[in-house]
């Protein structure tokens, strides 16, 4: 089984070095906090986490326990295609 990282944003990045710190939340995925993001287990993302250790947690995880979410739709729902009110 592949190893995986889970990868939960604890702290605001407002106080942190924006210069340094910024793009890497970006780079992982972070747009919020107290998100939690699944990753693969690399040597670039180890490293990316060791970069701003100060603002995430993560655990290893194996790949069968992240949790899938079903992708919604658009948000509309088409009940008759084509049919004519009377």
């Amino acid at each position: 089984m592949a190893k995986m990282l889970k990868i939960t944003q604890v702290k605001s990045i407002i106080n942190s070095l924006n210069g340094k710190h910024r793009p890497v939340m970006e780079a992982l995925g972070f747009r919020k906090n107290y998100r939690t993001l699944y990753q693969k287990d690399t040597p670039q993302i180890r490293g990316m986490l060791q970069k701003i250790r100060h603002l995430v947690v993560w655990e290893e995880i194996e790949e069968s326990d992240v949790k899938v979410q079903e992708k919604k739709g658009p948000g509309i729902t088409i009940v008759e295609k084509g049919s004519a009110r009377s």
